[in-house]
């Protein structure tokens, strides 16, 4: 009796070894990290809308070089009024005019106009009444200190320009900020789902055990006590898988909301090509940094706000400046209609030449408007400096990290087949005899926590990996990417 026994505790044994524990469950999709997160930047809403605010930003360089183009302008009245000799009068007027801004900051103005007067009582014999008159006159404005070079424009297109890149740097924060939050999620799963599959090996050895621990108990070849510890061990396996479960649907549900898809749809992570990685030696330090400072969005918004800045800078320096310009003006006019002694037409060229100064007594606003704007180039200069520190210590640490990672995997690897070959030992000593029952399910339990251990070890080693490939913006070579998506202006 007690040979048979023993040869059902032995075929449940390899029944365990032989039928791994996914293979009890419905076969699900295997999703990597790589496909999660092609799924998000496909889909999310938050990266739809920060192409959204780059197209936006574009708009801003098409009006200001709209600022260049030519000005139409027109205006007309009819009025009854009194003249200068308090009689009654009638006049119209209307006038047409086209305006232009160069470049260079010179300016030319084109106007005519016409105007018609009739009164009740003319000034004298030879004033016509009514009379007509016309204008025609060409402008051209050139200022010399204030608005020479015209930093509007010039600026203008310096600063709409760093904003495109600030908004792209935006976006760009946006996906690397969504590749780590999957990176949290998916190997968080990943552990997750580890774990669960070795509390689930766990349940399945358990009960296995508890039968052939109640058939010798029945047949009074085991104690009260070995039965109760059988038991125990079942509903502490029962008990750590419900748990996991709780946090396995907790954060599936959380990546599914990222990748658009249903709450409880079910996936199996899988680890990509990430544990193939080559090791990178503490000398690749200086050309990782240089690759991560290419890739970082801070850096890059930075570099947006100090052009920003430098751009507002000019245009503060001009506006402190006197205001002095030199106004040509060419032109013809006319004065006509009938008079007491005749018909007058009157024909005229005309044109001058005049200077025009406007000057601040008080240059403190200007001055403080200058010096906030070299705060904030200065701002940007010393963040650019932080998140570069920044860079230099997160590479150091990972490298660091996955240089002890891959000496723990060795180590993780050299225990698992320690506790595989003590645990043989001991099951070949329960079979004859000589071994307790608690023993055995201590040496079991350490064999499962030495492959969960090194299971486990892999999952963090592959996501410092991803997490380096962030770092250095390579995650994205591996992802087909939208023309919007593909880099910087």
């Amino acid at each position: 009796m007690i040979r048979n026994a023993r040869r059902v505790f032995l075929l449940a044994l390899l029944t365990v070894a032989v039928v791994p524990a996914p293979a009890a469950e419905k076969i699900t999709p295997v999703l990597t990290y790589e496909q999660a997160l092609q799924v998000i930047i496909d889909t999310y809403p938050s990266l739809t809308i920060a192409a959204l605010q780059v197209e936006k930003a574009r708009q801003e360089q098409i009006r200001v070089e709209s600022s260049l183009s030519w000005v139409l302008e027109g205006d007309g009245s009819i009025n009854r009024e009194l003249s200068l000799l308090g009689t009654p009068s009638e006049t119209a007027s209307l006038g047409a005019g086209l305006q232009r801004r160069f470049a260079s900051g010179n300016s030319l103005g084109l106007r005519g106009s016409y105007r018609y007067q009739d009164s009740e009582q003319v000034f004298g014999p030879t004033y016509p009444n009514p009379a007509h008159s016309t204008s025609l006159d060409l402008d051209y404005r050139m200022p010399l200190e204030r608005g020479k070079d015209n930093p509007d424009y010039r600026q203008g297109l310096v600063s709409a320009e760093a904003q495109v890149l600030l908004e792209e740097a935006n976006r760009l924060a946006i996906r690397e900020q969504l590749a780590r939050q999957t990176l949290e999620l998916f190997y968080g799963l990943a552990t997750v789902r580890a774990s669960y599959e070795t509390a689930r090996a766990g349940v399945a050895r358990a009960r296995r055990l508890q039968k052939y621990v109640q058939e010798r108990y029945r047949l009074g070849l085991a104690e009260e006590k070995d039965r109760l510890q059988a038991e125990a061990q079942l509903r502490l396996q029962i008990s750590q898988m419900r748990k996991l479960e709780i946090s396995w649907t907790q954060m599936r549900t959380n990546l599914n909301r990222l990748m658009g898809r249903p709450w409880n749809q079910e996936y199996r992570p899988r680890l990509g090509a990430e544990l193939q990685a080559e090791a990178l030696p503490e000398q690749a330090l200086p050309s990782l940094l240089t690759e991560a400072e290419q890739h970082s969005p801070d850096l890059l918004r930075n570099q947006a706000r100090e052009r920003l800045g430098k751009a507002e800078l000019q245009r503060r320096r001009d506006a402190r400046q006197d205001q002095l310009d030199l106004v040509v003006s060419v032109g013809t006019q006319t004065f006509m209609g009938p008079s007491t002694y005749g018909d007058v037409d009157t024909r005229e060229l005309v044109g001058g030449l005049r200077l025009e100064y406007q000057n601040a007594l008080d240059k403190r606003g200007f001055d403080a408007a200058i010096y906030q704007a070299q705060l904030d180039i200065r701002t940007a200069e010393e963040d650019s400096r932080r998140v570069r520190d920044d860079l230099r210590y997160r590479l150091s640490g990972l490298l660091g990290e996955l240089a002890a990672a891959r000496k723990a995997l060795i180590a993780y690897k050299a225990r698992l087949k320690s506790e595989q070959r003590k645990y043989d030992e001991a099951l070949k000593l329960y079979r004859e005899g000589r071994f307790t029952t608690d023993r055995l399910i201590q040496f079991e339990n350490e064999l499962q926590a030495a492959r969960f251990a090194l299971e486990q070890q892999r999952i963090e080693y592959a996501q410092r990996q991803q997490d380096l490939a962030i770092l250095r913006g390579r995650i994205w070579q591996h992802l087909h990417l939208s023309k919007k998506e593909e880099g910087r202006p």
